[in-house]
């Protein structure tokens, strides 16, 4: 989902086409995550839509709650979010990435498989199924939801009470039936259709929810919106090819390796000064060219601000000396150093230098807060 996308704040009118049946409450999930306190119940809803193919039958709760933490990894492995102080999904998640050796940035491929294999994911599956299968329902059945304890028998309270409105006008969306191995869940009818045909609004409404759920637990992190999901694809082609033409052909600006030091050639790579998994963008601000060995040893570690930072800081200024700078880099220079374009050339490199420090440093403290690696060095290898 990018920053640009609109959803609504409401399900309530959203009954269309002959799937949406008039006995269908659909409209009750607009208040399903009033009072959250743990993010429990945005990734079930969101796992409960990611298997939608597979609810011809009942499903498994172990089912979806490695669905929950597929859709959880990016947002704490990757993007090291706080889901809050004592939410178990994000535990569960840090263990299996300590426990399995996986990079934050790994294939829902790989995730499965290493979820497969993960000899505790037994003990997790009991503790995340719980609660929220039973209390998720509280918003269809309110009465009974504040006559029951926030435990495990008021949720298997809950649970029957569901289970006796099954199929009726006043059914909640799923009921449980608890076999001999497991816990299933089984949704009502009317309701995969309705999702399905929904899909969009409801992935959109969920994640909206959840992106304010976390901006209050991550307070001045950047891009929360983007750093729900594992990333796609993001190409640094543009830069790549102004930092080439940089090194071909001005001989005044003598490019090389902030880090390292060593003269770059055709063979460098782009890096983010700020970890990409941190800042979620591509802005030329926070680029420079590396050495292809240096980029890989600072993976997503923050560098020693003290030595690096300075270095950044001139490397930009001389390329804003350059004459006939593009007006969409210049606009992109323009807005992170607070002037107008015009002004650009007008910048001393001290003013430059001191604007760096005044952006960088508080976002990086951010990024340590978060857990980020920090202080790293490029040590010369012999």
């Amino acid at each position: 989902m990018s920053e640009t996308d609109t959803h609504p704040t409401s399900l309530e009118t959203q009954r269309s086409g002959p799937v949406s049946s008039p006995a269908l409450r659909t409209g009750v999930l607009g208040a399903v995550f009033r009072d959250t306190t743990s993010s429990y119940k945005f990734f079930w809803l969101l796992a409960i839509v990611d298997l939608l193919p597979e609810f011809d039958r009942p499903l498994p709760t172990a089912q979806l709650v490695k669905a929950m933490i597929t859709r959880a990894w990016a947002a704490v492995a990757l993007f090291r979010l706080s889901l809050g102080k004592v939410d178990r999904l994000q535990d569960c998640v840090r263990a299996l990435h300590a426990s399995s050796g996986l990079q934050g940035q790994t294939s829902a491929a790989q995730l499965s498989r290493a979820l497969n294999a993960w000899p505790a994911l037994h003990d997790w599956v009991d503790e995340l199924a719980r609660f929220v299968p039973g209390r998720f329902l509280g918003s269809w059945f309110p009465q009974a939801a504040r006559a029951t304890p926030y435990d495990r028998r008021g949720s298997r309270e809950l649970v029957a009470v569901s289970d006796n409105a099954f199929g009726r006008a006043d059914s909640g969306p799923y009921r449980l039936i608890e076999t001999r191995d497991a816990i299933l869940v089984e949704l009502a009818p009317g309701w995969r259709d309705w999702l399905e045909a929904n899909r969009t609004l409801v992935i959109g409404f969920a994640e909206q929810q959840l992106t304010r759920y976390l901006q209050t637990r991550n307070p001045n992190v950047p891009g929360i919106v983007n750093k729900l999901e594992l990333p796609r694809r993001r190409s640094l082609g543009l830069a790549h090819t102004w930092w080439a033409e940089i090194i071909a052909h001005d001989a005044e600006v003598a490019l090389a390796d902030i880090f390292s030091g060593k003269t770059l050639d055709d063979r460098f790579e782009v890096d983010h000064f700020l970890p990409w998994s941190f800042v979620v963008h591509n802005e030329f601000w926070n680029l420079a060219p590396t050495a292809p060995e240096v980029n890989r040893n600072k993976s997503d570690h923050l560098p020693a601000l003290d030595l690096y930072l300075p270095r950044l800081a001139t490397l930009h200024a001389g390329i804003l000396r350059r004459p006939g700078l593009p007006r969409g880099l210049a606009q992109t220079y323009a807005e992170f150093l607070g002037v107008d374009p015009s002004q650009l050339i007008e910048l001393t490199p001290q003013r430059i230098k001191d604007r760096y420090q005044q952006v960088v440093r508080p976002l990086a403290q951010i990024a340590v807060n978060q857990g980020f690696p920090t202080d790293w060095q490029y040590l010369y290898s012999a």
